[in-house]
């Protein structure tokens, strides 16, 4: 095609061609380059986005407070840059500080402002609802507290929140072992104990004994594959996994927590978003930790205080414990109308291959190698490493799109440590129903998972999933894994 410049006679001509080429100029760019440039003079809200008409909606250029709202679904069309932008809307919305009132994102908090606690952490766990026999799933908070006892009416939002909070507390100590069970009841304060595996509790052993292998215990510090990752302290990374309230009433409402709730059902198929209700779908956060220690900033991490211990003896770990732990990976994994089988959305911290699971300066390190002191031991009994730090090296680096995508929302967190987590991508299946991206998975998650098209991948891995014990398809999900 020949583009042929126009004549300019006058100032308002110069200003009208001017105007026609600003117009057109942009049409030769690539359609989020041009989306991004109409956004350059017009503030953009998170809010407005998903009502935007445009294939590329523009991203936000303010944090305010319907940034507290998680998007319903992909905003725009099917490309993989509008995925990216759901996943950063999605990663606000659910690190928004917490209203204690109702366990839901407290609009009059920024998320710019003090840090608190942030909304997902207040979700329930796999431990609390999947609990032994004896126990029921502590109650979704505040729903569910008190309902119909005349004695629990005059309660208020708050209190409702802390009596929820205390019974979803309770249930997960009555499931840690004895010892560990004691540190806790000696620190009330603390709610997180990390010690279970990366892909749901019992995930390894459920696919050994399928496989007809020796059952082992499932160790808690365990990642995706079985063996644990140690950060350049010598510590083990330990993850956790929870559920929004739609996935928790699902499962709940339908017994899936017992071996006979699963015999009962005939599919297992998790709600989804829905864009003409607005109602949003099931949700699961799995989050991968660190001991912070000698050389990490925990400015620069999302921190909790934490209980960390080791199945293998049933004991807390050696050393001081509680201790303070960084959020060093996210997968954020939704299920919406336009995405059933999910978008599988996975963060990290910054540092992780830097700093905190890596040394850059030593040459002679083995990428990705697993600890090789079988029966895993993070520490000897004074609180020293037993295992050299694992060099972690990512199979995948953020895609294209995310890479356009981080600067903006890393910009707009600045001063806050969420600035300093970024999207590797989000993978989605698109017309074909094929995953894009090809290969998507966690430095500090997925670690040891052999890279290929066929084997590295949110939706290759969990599209074969079951619930356990009945080996039914569980859509997608491992979370499923009755007690009792």
């Amino acid at each position: 095609m020949t583009v042929t410049a126009p004549r300019i006679s006058s100032a308002a001509g110069l200003a009208a061609a001017l105007a026609g080429w600003i117009g057109f100029v942009p049409l030769l760019a690539p359609p989020e380059a041009r989306a991004q440039t109409a956004q350059a003079t017009t503030p953009v809200t998170c809010g407005q986005i998903p009502s935007s008409p445009n294939f590329f909606p523009p991203a936000p250029t303010q944090i305010d407070a319907s940034c507290a709202a998680l998007p319903i679904d992909v905003p725009g069309g099917s490309a993989q840059g509008n995925v990216d932008l759901f996943a950063w809307l999605s990663f606000v919305a659910v690190n928004w500080p917490v209203d204690p009132a109702t366990c839901t994102a407290d609009k009059g908090v920024s998320i710019l402002s003090a840090p608190v606690a942030p909304v997902w952490l207040t979700y329930a766990s796999d431990t609390s609802v999947f609990v032994p026999a004896g126990q029921v799933p502590a109650p979704w908070c505040p729903q569910g507290v008190g309902a119909g006892q005349a004695a629990q009416q005059s309660l208020q939002g708050a209190e409702l929140r802390l009596q929820a909070l205390a019974a979803q507390r309770a249930a997960r100590v009555a499931r840690l072992p004895e010892k560990v069970r004691a540190l806790a009841e000696a620190h009330p304060q603390v709610s997180l104990f990390l010690s279970h595996n990366a892909k749901g509790a019992g995930l390894l052993h459920d696919r050994m004994a399928l496989a007809g292998a020796d059952a082992v215990p499932v160790s808690g510090i365990l990642q995706a594959t079985g063996q644990p990752v140690v950060d350049q302290n010598g510590r083990f990374a330990r993850y956790s996994v929870f559920m929004n309230d739609v996935e928790y009433a699902y499962l709940t409402a339908n017994d899936l927590w017992t071996k006979a709730g699963q015999q009962k059902v005939t599919t297992i198929s998790f709600p989804a978003s829905s864009k003409s209700t607005g109602a949003l779908g099931s949700m699961e956060v799995k989050a991968a930790w660190k001991v912070l220690g000698a050389g990490d900033d925990a400015s620069r991490f999302l921190t909790q205080t934490a209980i960390v211990y080791n199945d293998e003896d049933s004991s807390p770990s050696p050393g001081p414990n509680p201790v303070t732990v960084g959020l060093a990976g996210l997968h954020l994994v939704r299920k919406t109308q336009s995405q059933p089988n999910w978008v599988w959305a996975t963060f990290e911290q910054v540092d992780n291959t830097t700093r905190s699971f890596a040394n850059p300066a030593c040459t002679t390190c083995v990428a990705n190698q697993p600890p090789t002191l079988v029966p895993y031991r993070e520490l000897d009994a004074t609180g020293k490493p037993l295992n050299p730090p694992t060099q972690v090296v990512p199979v995948i680096q953020p895609d294209g799109a995310a890479i356009s995508r981080n600067p903006n929302f890393q910009g707009l967190l600045q001063g806050t440590p969420f600035a300093f987590y970024q999207l590797i991508s989000a993978q989605w299946l698109g017309e074909t129903l094929n995953p894009n991206p090809v290969q998507l998975g966690n430095s500090v998650i997925e670690t040891y998972v052999k890279p290929g098209a066929a084997t590295y991948g949110c939706v290759q891995c969990h599209t074969g999933a079951t619930a356990s014990p009945s080996n039914k398809a569980s859509d997608h999900s491992f979370i499923i894994n009755a007690q009792q």
